[in-house]
């Protein structure tokens, strides 16, 4: 299934169930807020990684880098989208992330590459790169879905920058090539309104994912520090 989303101009939704009965705390006290995706689900596999589904593979990073973010960063909020077993339905991740007010949302995905140093790319969400950066919502609490991703445009583009560059930094350079950041109509990021970026890494084995744990996660750790 590709990954790119062709526009629904019909479809519209809100988020009628009060913030504060979700997550009680106004934004200046709660904590920094990161919402995981891990690609795929129970219907869902992904891509054939050796003997090993996509699926599988970006459930276990996104539960290490969890783990790993929160040794390094006590107070951190990671949420994680999915857990075995679990199907996803349509646009229930951004509904998710939209009514949680989370900080950042980061889709996680991963593809077998036999090249010596794999590619890591970093996409954010943007239908046309002239009108998008002009272009404002209406509304805040009802508004086109293919819209939401206009509220973090200018975020969401920062966000990523830094990432990337803190991803090519010499220490990482032998690991991987970073690519992007590149606005395309990613699916998985379709109707989220707060910065959401896409991380779709080569592996050269199933095993490979650790090799991406550490340096995401003191990117992330690095973003949260420039933010404050």
């Amino acid at each position: 299934m590709s990954l790119i989303h062709f526009p629904l101009f019909l479809l519209l939704f809100s988020f009628t169930l009060p913030l504060h009965a979700i997550w009680p705390f106004t934004r200046a006290q709660r904590p920094f807020s990161i919402m995981l995706d891990p690609a795929g689900d129970a219907k869902n596999t992904g891509r054939v990684i050796e003997d090993s589904f996509e699926r599988g593979i970006t459930l276990q990073f996104a539960e290490q880098l969890k783990k790993v973010l929160e040794e390094l960063y006590p107070g951190i909020r990671i949420v994680l989208t999915r857990f075995p077993g679990e199907t996803i339905e349509r646009l229930q991740n951004a509904n998710f992330a939209n009514r949680l007010d989370v900080d950042l949302y980061v889709s996680i995905h991963f593809y077998h590459e036999k090249s010596s140093k794999p590619n890591l790319y970093l996409y954010h969400f943007l239908y046309n790169p002239i009108t998008d950066f002009w272009s404002k919502p209406r509304a805040l609490s009802f508004y086109p879905y293919d819209q939401a991703h206009l509220y973090s445009l200018n975020k969401t583009v920062l966000w990523g920058e830094q990432i990337k560059t803190f991803l090519k930094a010499d220490a990482f350079r032998n690991l991987f090539e970073v690519k992007g950041l590149y606005g395309v109509p990613l699916r998985p990021l379709i109707g989220i309104k707060a910065p959401a970026l896409a991380i779709e890494a080569g592996i050269k084995n199933k095993g490979y994912w650790r090799t991406y744990v550490e340096p995401i996660a003191q990117s992330l750790i690095h973003l949260i520090r420039e933010a404050a």
